[in-house]
Formats: C-alpha cells, structure tokens, sequence
C-alpha cells in the first residue's frame, strides 16, 4: 500500500517565487501541493482549510502565529535574512530553504520536515553558518562543546550536520535507529543547542562537514 502524499502549502508574496516552488511541489512525486497563498490572512484560512503537514513561509508576512510542529513549518530565506531565520528555528520552524534552492533541495526538505526532522537546505547552510556564529555566542566556548563530543558523538553530529535522518545516520553506522534518536538528543543537549538544527549548524562552523555532504 502506496503511502499518503506529503501535504504541502505555499505561503510567499513575491509572486514569482509563489509560481516556481508552486510549479516544483506539483510535479513531486508523493507531494501534494494544497495551497499558494500571497499573504498570512490567506494563508490562515488554507491552513485550516486543507490541513497541510508542511508549511512553506515566508518570513516577511509577519506570521503572528507561534511555529508549531504541525504543520512542520519550513521557512523561505533570502541571502540578507539571517537574524530572521535563526529566530524562526529558535522559535520552532523545521528548517528553511533559499527561495532560488534546486528542486532536489525543495523536495528533500519538505520530506524530511514531513517526517518530523529539522533539516537545513545544503544551499542555504553556506550562508548561515557564519551568521550563526556571529549571533549565537562566543566561538570558543562552542567549539570547546564540540571537543568535549565523543568520537561516536562526533560522528552523528557530522551526520546531523550533513542533513542525515536517523536511519540514514544509522545505516551509515551500523547502529539500530533509536540508539541514534537517543545519541541525537545527547549530542543536542551537550551543545547546549535548543534543535537539531542548531547542532548541524555548529557542525557546519566546526568544519565537520560541508553543504552537500550527505544529500540523497
């Protein structure tokens, strides 16, 4: 039995940017696309309408909302947004993309996000890892975290970075995927990080791993 379609909604004014991911989401393979909404009022009565499981945002609507998990909201970011971004993962969104991100890229996020993961865009990760660092706290005592991972701790965190899921970390090592659940959430709270996208991000500044690594 062929599993559910993910089901994905679009909300961007720039009505270019509406169209492509629009266009991109439809020609998916098991996504739906649900709705395209120019502005928040629109985008609410979708929401409530179609019950997406992704939420596509961009962040220049001024969402009043708080960022729930479901539906698993995936913020849109431009190259000059890196404050707004990382207050929406601090504020619960599943990950963002660049507006002008591949198709692969689009589509591997709303899946993964679908599946519950935070995830960031390889494209996009280029990009904020220095913002990161600069509106996150002093280097040192991050990268001092990191030293203090063990080697296996290590490995899932270069995993993590790499936009890896759990089983994907765990075919990858050989290990059942709660025990990787359970040394995700460890690795997290060593970091001090508040997500999984905060640990990839540190990763990322570690040198860990690079965009692309990973990707399907």
């Amino acid at each position: 039995m062929l599993a559910p379609p993910v089901r994905v909604m679009v909300a961007e004014r720039d009505p270019a940017v509406r169209a492509r991911l629009s266009t991109i989401l439809d020609e998916a393979d098991g996504i739906e696309l649900v709705g395209a909404a120019p502005d928040a009022t629109a985008a609410r009565v979708t929401l409530r309408r179609r019950l997406p499981d992704v939420l596509l945002l961009d962040l220049r609507l001024n969402w009043p909302d708080a960022l729930t998990r479901r539906p698993a909201v995936v913020a849109l970011a431009t190259f000059d947004s890196d404050a707004a971004i990382l207050r929406a993962l601090r504020d619960g969104a599943a990950g963002f993309v660049l507006r002008s991100a591949r198709r692969r890229d689009v589509t591997k996020v709303v899946r993964l996000a679908a599946d519950g993961h935070v995830v960031l865009s390889p494209d996009a990760s280029r990009r904020w890892v220095s913002a990161a660092t600069r509106l996150s706290g002093p280097r040192d005592e991050r990268l001092a975290r990191i030293d203090r991972l063990t080697a296996r701790e290590t490995e899932v965190l270069t995993a993590v970075g790499a936009a890896q899921t759990n089983a994907e970390i765990g075919e990858r090592l050989g290990l059942p995927e709660p025990v990787v659940r359970d040394c995700v959430a460890r690795v997290v709270r060593k970091l001090g990080c508040a997500h999984r996208t905060e640990a990839g991000l540190l990763a990322y500044e570690r040198g860990l791993c690079r965009p692309g690594d990973g990707g399907r």
